[in-house]
């Protein structure tokens, strides 16, 4: 008879029929959800302040698992610092396994580089405070992306324990199974079939335990749970949970323990996650294999919908994504080397306060409205701190390269983030006046000089004269430390081209000649409602669609961008039609259409009559309507190969759901989206889902694009932060803009009868008001690799830069050059993920992926003088030296690979 819950290596079994019973305490801590962070934490230092002080009075009580995010540590201390030690001490004991996590992630609505700097930032955080368990605990995400296996091996990570996301027979693919990610990486993979809450409740009596949580966990006795996990599995250990959402430790769960053991036939003991998995590998068992992701809802909802709730915040967090990873980094990276101030601290304090944003029940929206007011401030302060990090670095850069200013010029030095060359529209802000040299300390100054941008014209590297205009001011405060402060910029715009991959050209404003302006065409000049270029022809409609002709293959797009509304009767969590649909189509609208203020715009606008909300019983939309202003303003420049519309959108109404249709005409199997590293393809037609906890609809996820293909042909769809998406077998492509809802959860759905969560009014996820959605369109010819679909990506999120040189001081280094590239990247399905500054040590980090899957052999170009490179793992640990060439790294790199190195240079000082 057991005294005492026993370590692990002390179990040996000689009952060929007994089971080995790990039991982990744990409590899920959703941050913010039905309450606020601030609320919540309220009750974390409850819990946090019992569970030290249990830990330290119970020497039986062997481990405690702290949700798998370090976050939760520093929540706690900013409330009890003085605790620190005595949480250090239990920490360094292993009594409290911490990490991998710095915050539980939702995996579909972040980017793949956000995923990574979550579990960076986690280990530094935790190696802080002691051991960092290295296990895969994602026990409630809404599915699984299909890298994320090479993502955890990447920082040394091998297992996988989820809840959600399972698509397979669990009598067919058992508990226990490898998870490979698509360049073959793989996990042990452990389904929590009965949920991460399976003994959320012990007793010592095994048949006084019992719960009903309806279809996640339901038993009548702990044998009835053995025998069922028993049965999913070919080994001789199951894995239970002791613990649930902010759910306080049991203080008699060493004597529960105990009592089972004494109880039941099998060895039930206190253990680690890490002891399930030892157990597991020293088996012996065959475990079969899965490759692909894990958005599937057989056992358990995965709630697809959350990807169109408040898409506002998708919205928000693409947008610092984009910023984060594009243009900040990687040009306080060049800053850096090129002596610049590191910067890494203010960009590590933006991925912190961004990755907050990332749990599921923040970003997914499926919280209550002071929650998300909160989210909204952290995105506003990431832009901030981003914009100040850039505008420093881009000084600092135009600074060392820009050729000394002769005559009242004034450099302007337009830098492309992109590691191919790009072209495109810049804007740039200029002083209106001759100031005095930064760094120079001084109260106020005289002699100001005025500067009239209409005594200047813009001339190219080339000597050639082009056009630009002046579009407006802008506050800027700038040099505050010497009192410079408060400043106007006047705005001007221009199209710069030929810029170097991710390099510089230089322009200048000269005076005393004559301008060239760029002469707009008045709003709402009369003229054929057709935009062309040497690629593409689009038509605007009487119905308000688009017919796009793509020159080179003669395929004609007819009937794109039609608007279609439904009722949704539904919640935070879920799309549910009411009984009664009502469906409007916007071929039914008044449509206007017009020239824009830029040429190569048209304006399409209308009123959208929409039923104002349901109906009393929520069976069908109100018969009274409200009129919602529509525009969609659609542009195609010279030179693209991309139809670009921005769809402003009035909703003045409730409870429905807005998208914007894509009728290709293709006859097409399969869709194919962006994921986290890569691309996934989905069939769109559904599987039979007969039976299942959440049936499956042709709903998706999505990062930036997907496209459809039929022999040789298709169209690339790309988005701004709109992450939902629909695709048929018929080559329909539907884009979700907006679903309006007022409530977390609801019990009345006929899709999902079973809540999602607590039944709160939340009127502010109606997204009433002005909205904005910015998507563009690609055909093309061949395969989407071939079609540059990648760079079309990240061009209409990540813009030239521009920075006007005014300042007399002068950097001390480089030779002036009139245009240069830093880096450049071939072949094009080669991806840049990162360029940062190393968490450790010396260099840089630079990451690339494989979007294709095949290997391809990369060249890795760069314009200043490499001194080394290593590869090393997501973890930026490891070191494998990698032959510099001709100041390049040439690199195999294997089908959906993620390559990660260490590069360093000969830093300016």
């Amino acid at each position: 008879m057991a005294a005492h819950a026993r370590s692990f290596a002390e179990e040996v079994s000689t009952d060929p029929e007994s089971l080995h019973i790990i039991v982990v305490p744990h409590s899920h801590w959703d941050r913010e959800w039905y309450a606020t962070f601030e609320q919540f934490r309220f009750y974390l230092v409850r819990f946090m302040d019992e569970l030290i002080e249990l830990l330290e009075e119970d020497d039986e009580f062997r481990s405690f698992l702290l949700d798998g995010q370090v976050i939760l540590l520093e929540d706690y201390l900013h409330i009890r610092p003085e605790n620190e030690a005595r949480l250090r001490r239990l920490i360094r004991e292993g009594r409290i396994d911490i990490g991998p996590w710095y915050i539980q992630p939702d995996e579909a609505l972040v980017s793949g580089e956000a995923l990574v700097r979550n579990l960076l930032i986690g280990d530094r955080k935790a190696r802080e405070f002691g051991p960092v368990m290295k296990q895969g605990y994602v026990p409630d995400t809404f599915g699984h992306i299909s890298q994320l296996p090479q993502i955890l091996r990447g920082f040394g990570i091998n297992t996988f324990y989820f809840m959600r996301g399972l698509g397979r027979d669990l009598r067919d693919i058992r508990s226990e199974f490898w998870w490979e990610a698509p360049d073959g990486s793989r996990v042990l993979a452990h389904n929590l079939s009965e949920s991460y809450s399976n003994a959320a409740v012990l007793d010592s009596d095994p048949r006084k335990i019992s719960i009903d949580h309806g279809e996640n966990v339901s038993y009548d006795s702990l044998f009835e749970l053995r025998d069922r996990l028993a049965e999913r599995t070919d080994s001789d250990t199951i894995l239970l949970l002791n613990g649930s959402d902010h759910m306080a430790v049991q203080r008699e769960f060493s004597r529960y323990i105990s009592g089972l053991d004494a109880a039941m036939k099998d060895r039930v003991y206190n253990g680690r996650l890490e002891d399930f998995e030892r157990r597991i590998r020293e088996s012996g068992i065959r475990l079969k294999s899965y490759r692909g992701e894990l958005r599937f809802g057989r056992y358990h909802n995965v709630l697809k919908n959350v990807l169109s709730t408040r898409i506002y915040l998708k919205q928000e967090n693409e947008a610092a994504q984009q910023f984060l990873e594009g243009p900040v980094e990687r040009f306080s990276s060049m800053a850096f080397v090129a002596g610049a101030r590191d910067q890494s601290a203010f960009l590590r304090h933006c991925w912190e306060d961004l990755l907050r944003n990332h749990a599921h029940d923040s970003i997914c929206g499926c919280s209550i409205d002071e929650v998300h007011r909160e989210m909204s401030a952290r995105s506003r302060r990431v832009m901030q701190v981003g914009r100040k990090v850039l505008e420093e670095s881009l000084g600092h850069l135009a600074g060392r390269v820009a050729p000394p200013a002769r005559n009242g010029e004034i450099p302007i030095v337009v830098f492309n983030p992109s590691p191919w060359e790009r072209g495109g529209s810049v804007t740039v802000g200029v002083l209106p006046y001759k100031a005095p040299p930064y760094g120079r300390r001084i109260f106020s100054w005289s002699g100001r000089k005025e500067i009239t941008p209409d005594d200047y014209h813009l001339m190219d590297p080339d000597g050639r004269e082009i056009p630009f205009e002046i579009v407006g001011e802008k506050p800027s405060v700038e040099d505050i430390l010497n009192r410079r402060k408060f400043m106007i910029r006047v705005l001007i715009r221009f199209d710069a081209d030929r810029i170097p991959p991710m390099g510089y050209r230089t322009y200048r404003l000269v005076p005393n000649g004559s301008s060239e302006r760029l002469d707009p065409a008045p709003s709402g000049r009369e003229r054929e409602p057709v935009l062309e270029n040497e690629y593409l022809t689009v038509r605007a409609g009487e119905d308000g669609t688009l017919a796009i002709v793509h020159k080179e293959s003669g395929r004609v797009y007819a009937g794109m961008n039609r608007f279609v509304d439904e009722g949704d009767g539904g919640d935070e969590y879920t799309f549910s039609p009411p009984p009664e649909q009502t469906v409007l189509d916007s071929g039914d609208i008044d449509w206007r259409v017009k020239g824009g203020d830029d040429p190569h715009e048209l304006v399409l606008s209308g009123e959208f009559e929409l039923p104002s909300g349901l109906t009393a019983d929520r069976r069908a939309r109100s018969k009274m309507t409200v009129s919602c202003s529509i525009t969609s303003r659609v542009r195609l420049r010279p030179g693209s190969r991309r139809v670009d519309i921005r769809t402003e959108f009035d909703n003045r109404a409730l409870d429905h759901r807005l998208r914007v249709l894509f009728p290709t005409g293709l006859k097409v199997r399969e869709s194919i989206a962006e994921t986290a590293f890569g691309v996934v393809r989905r069939p769109t037609l559904p599987e039979d889902s007969e039976g299942w906890r959440e049936r499956m609809s042709g709903i998706h996820g999505q990062r930036r694009f997907v496209c459809v293909e039929e022999n040789g042909t298709g169209l690339a769809v790309l988005n701004k932060g709109l992450p939902e998406y629909e695709a048929t077998d018929e080559g329909e492509v539907f884009l979700t803009l907006l679903r309006s809802v007022g409530w977390l959860s609801r019990d009345d759905l006929a899709v999902r009868p079973v809540p999602a969560g607590p039944a709160v009014p939340t009127p502010e996820a109606q997204c009433p008001g002005p909205q904005v959605f910015e998507y563009s369109l690609v055909p093309y010819a061949g395969g989407w690799e071939s079609a540059g679909v990648y760079r079309h990506a990240e061009e209409i999120w990540v813009s030239l830069q521009g920075k006007a040189v005014q300042r007399d001081r002068r950097y001390a280094g480089y030779e002036p050059l009139e245009h240069a590239s830093f880096l450049e990247i071939h072949p094009e399905t080669v991806i840049l993920s990162a360029l940062k500054r190393a968490e450790e040590g010396e260099g840089l980090i630079l990451r690339v992926f494989n979007a294709s899957d095949k290997t391809v052999c990369t060249k890795l170009k760069f314009g200043l003088p490499l001194v080394s490179a290593q590869r090393v793992n997501l973890n930026e640990e490891g070191g494998e030296s990698v032959e510099v060439r001709d100041n390049a790294v040439h690199l195999a790199i294997g089908g959906a690979r993620i390559e990660t190195l260490r590069i360093c240079f000969a830093r300016s000082r």
